[in-house]
């Protein structure tokens, strides 16, 4: 029925909706819950009964005060971002959540936001709008590039870091040097950190668009590394393994600036390098990743935690965050471009599967191994895949060995390989259209059969393996590039990073990872910036295998990172049932 209220009742029931303003100061950010002519006392209580997720308070002169639904939901949405109150009805919270809070609170009339606020805001939406600094290099910048730089200058400007997440190719080291460039004064010190494939490529670069600025690499023996260290420059070139020997000298110092290169090198939080960076202070850090997502949202996670610490909540919490609210917190700090969106000019990219058969010797070989594969999974349970793991990889890595060549863990294999006879076939037909070519393996042992071959096949080669010391990778770039032999054989988690080798218009790649993200990082080194050519990549697939499998399994893991960049969706790494149905077991 109805309920009436006497006048007498209603004179002590209110609703209660407070202004709730945002504003910025310093560091951090100040949300004021506002209540109107009610006392200390009363605001106190109103907190308390807000915090306890209660609709109503009693104040102090037994009034009854009604929360109406937006001011409950506001109030939550900051618990959900971990915030939490500083006393007398205020709530204090990392900068770095004024794009986030800008979104969850838009257009909402309750709520009333400073001026240096709503800028800040409006910036970290719209980093093209930031008044771009003059930069001082000797190149020819496209759009997306000063892009690039006003974003990384609108970050630097608020004390943030970020993620140039860019596809491979579209410059990610002119970007940063620029960036530099427009920062730096003499006193100045930047420490960049690199595979140490890749540091004297950096040196490079700044030669060639810097000249003007102080850049020192530091490699070597540890006494001559500790002799540079105690000289003044302005900008540190070194290798992730080299900083981790050297990290106490390097706590010793102050840095301005730290760039992290290839920065999926962090995407494991318990590695000893994210450890050592994470104690590492910095005032502006930048990541650059083609990759900053190989295989779960974890992996952002630790890079996050280096470059921008606090951000994210803590790994449990965040594991459990959906896609959209991740892509919320982490947008206005990740810039990442595809090649096909901003360079249409880019020459096309032609992909092409290339099939082969097992030859019987190696049929037999492969059988016998998968049958014994699939006894040994059938009745697996998740702990005992957990606790085998190790083991059950290596026998996946000899199934795929197999598809090579059994002889790259059959010392005694005299046998044929369709996979060689089929790269045969396909490099004489390049060879004679003039074509040079890339040819990755993640396997070191057919880098090393492929190399004995080229010579009765009237080809020429150089070779980059793990072992490949980054002076000498630097210089057989250099002369590949300029025309010097036909064929670059490179491992593929060797080499997949870094290279520029534009002097090549095809890529072969041998063997499959089970990541699609290693792969395209191969392929960027010849199609990217600077390639005037078509490139063509085959991809050699042994019919009836696991290879075929994990084409399928590449394509349901391709959608990872622009999923989560864009807040779709999120998937974990190879799993037991990814394993099984590699397999074929149902």
């Amino acid at each position: 029925g109805d309920v009436e209220i006497s006048e007498s009742l209603q004179d002590i029931y209110q609703v209660q909706r407070p202004q709730i303003q945002i504003s910025s100061i310093g560091n951090l950010l100040d949300i004021r819950f506002d209540f109107q002519d009610i006392s200390q006392e009363d605001i106190d209580l109103a907190m308390k009964a807000l915090a306890s997720h209660q609709d109503f308070y009693i104040s102090s002169s037994e009034q009854i005060y009604f929360f109406d639904e937006e001011t409950k939901k506001i109030h939550r949405d900051l618990e959900d971002l971990g915030i939490e109150e500083s006393g007398s009805g205020s709530f204090r919270a990392r900068k770095s959540l004024a794009y986030t809070l800008a979104q969850l609170f838009d257009n909402q009339d309750q709520i009333s936001l400073t001026k240096e606020f709503a800028h800040l805001a409006r910036n970290l939406t719209h980093p093209e709008e930031f008044p771009l600094q003059q930069v001082h290099i000797q190149a020819d910048l496209r759009d997306y590039q000063k892009k690039g730089i006003q974003w990384l200058q609108m970050l630097h400007h608020y004390g943030f870091g970020g993620v140039l997440a860019d596809d491979m190719g579209l410059g990610k080291t002119l970007q940063s040097i620029a960036f530099l460039s427009s920062q730096l004064t003499e006193d100045s010190r930047v420490l960049i950190l690199a595979p140490s494939g890749l540091i004297y490529n950096w040196a490079e670069e700044f030669k060639k668009f810097a000249p003007q600025l102080d850049v020192v690499v530091v490699h070597g023996l540890k006494t001559h590394r500790e002799l540079i260290l105690a000289e003044e420059h302005q900008i540190y070139v070194t290798s992730y393994a080299t900083f981790r020997q050297d990290s106490e000298l390097y706590q010793q110092m102050t840095f301005d600036f730290l760039f992290l290169d290839e920065a999926q090198v962090m995407k494991n939080a318990q590695t000893k390098i994210a450890q050592t960076l994470r104690q590492f202070v910095v005032p502006s850090v930048f990541a650059l990743s083609g990759t900053p997502i190989e295989n779960h949202l974890g992996e952002l996670w630790s890079i996050f935690q280096i470059v921008l610490p606090g951000l994210l909540p803590s790994k449990k919490e965040f594991m459990k965050l959906s896609a959209e609210r991740v892509a919320q917190f982490i947008k206005p700090f990740v810039m990442r471009r595809k090649k096909e969106e901003v360079l249409t000019e880019l020459p096309d990219l032609i992909e092409v599967v290339y099939k082969n058969e097992l030859e019987d010797q190696q049929k037999a070989i492969y059988l016998a191994q998968l049958q014994q594969m699939q006894e040994r999974l059938g009745q697996v349970s998740d702990s005992e895949f957990q606790r085998n793991r190790v083991e059950i990889l290596t026998g996946l890595m000899h199934l795929r060995q197999i598809c090579d060549t059994p002889a790259l863990f059959m010392e005694d294999y005299q046998g044929e390989s369709g996979k060689l006879d089929s790269l045969r076939d396909l490099l004489v037909q390049i060879a004679e259209a003039g074509h040079r070519v890339l040819i990755f393996s993640q396997f070191r042992g057919m880098l090393d059969r492929i190399e004995q071959e080229l010579p009765d096949l009237g080809l020429t080669s150089f070779k980059i393996t793990g072992s490949t010391p980054s002076q000498e990778r630097q210089e057989m770039t250099k002369a590949f590039n300029q025309g010097e032999r036909d064929v670059f054989l490179i491992s593929l988690k060797a080499g997949g990073v870094g290279l520029n080798l534009t002097g090549a218009d095809t890529v072969i790649l041998v063997d499959l990872w089970w990541n699609p993200a290693v792969e395209s990082q191969a392929i960027g080194r010849a199609h990217r910036m600077g390639q005037e050519q078509a490139v063509e990549v085959y991809r050699l697939v042994t019919r009836g295998t696991i290879e075929e499998k994990i084409q399928e399994l590449q394509e349901k893991k391709k959608n990872l990172v622009s999923e989560i960049l864009d807040g779709t969706e999120s998937r974990g790494s190879l799993s037991l049932a990814e394993i099984r149905e590699i397999l074929g077991i149902s």
